[in-house]
């Protein structure tokens, strides 16, 4: 699930319609039984990767499950994002939400479960992250007011923690209360600080780091199989909460032939 589909512009748009979760799956034993409730390959366990639409109760599945949104619903090279938007505004047609559902004017900014893990995530996503430490509930909604403009929605990882020695696990020689735009190391266990704000950045002063982030991304793209070897010749290591059961094993390329439901 990289930058190259979950930041395409089509997506981002279809995505208005949709609550959005990404669940941690091997970082949460409670979210990793959920998941494996949706979906298993075909080794039936848990994979490092699923995928599925469901209506607004949680349970009632809209499409297939599968480990990506290109296995349930294809797409050619190039055009997966296009194929996504277009099935979830087909979706979104067909279950409209309750006539008297209110939305939310300021929504939070989506927060991964803890820093370790946000840094991880955006490595791997090939984005940037802002890191909130110390934030009041003040300071945390003027940030998110900000991360959910143009350009900004989707094309960063966020992470927020009231913990000085979450930020110091990732690198952050000398934590206080702040705002840090950073870039996460290859590997995803440690950051590259491109700026640094106070709690009380104004919204201008934000988006300036922002843009100054933007413009130093990396290209969306990692050969998996180049940056395993290269991991493992440098001793680079990541700790699951739960056993990794997911065998490496490709799915079938006929999708009616997929995994189990």
């Amino acid at each position: 699930m990289d930058q190259s589909l979950w930041s395409d512009p089509l997506v981002i748009e279809a995505s208005r319609k949709f609550v959005c979760a990404r669940l941690a799956t091997y970082e949460d034993a409670g979210e990793g039984q959920l998941l494996e409730g949706i979906y298993r390959g075909r080794s039936g366990q848990l994979e490092n990767t699923v995928f599925v639409m469901l209506a607004s109760d949680g349970k009632t599945k809209l499409s297939r499950s599968g480990r990506s949104p290109t296995m349930v619903f294809g797409g050619s090279v190039g055009w997966e994002g296009t194929v996504l938007a277009l099935e979830m505004e087909n979706i979104a047609e067909a279950h409209p939400p309750p006539k008297d559902h209110k939305t939310t004017a300021s929504p939070a900014l989506p927060i991964a479960k803890n820093v370790r893990l946000a840094v991880n995530i955006a490595a791997c996503d090939r984005l940037p992250l802002v890191i909130s430490g110390g934030l009041d509930a003040v300071q945390l909604q003027s940030l998110a007011t900000v991360g959910w403009k143009e350009p900004y929605v989707g094309r960063f990882g966020w992470a927020a923690t009231q913990e000085p020695a979450q930020l110091k696990a990732v690198g952050i020689e000398k934590p206080s209360a702040g705002i840090w735009v950073v870039q996460p190391g290859n590997f995803g266990l440690t950051v590259e600080v491109i700026a640094k704000l106070a709690a009380d950045a104004d919204q201008e002063t934000i988006a300036k780091a922002l843009d100054r982030a933007l413009e130093t991304s990396r290209p969306s793209q990692k050969r998996t199989r180049l940056h395993t070897q290269q991991g493992q010749r440098l001793g680079k290591k990541w700790e699951t909460e739960i056993p990794v059961t997911d065998p490496g094993i490709p799915p079938k390329s006929d999708r009616r032939r997929g995994g189990r439901n």
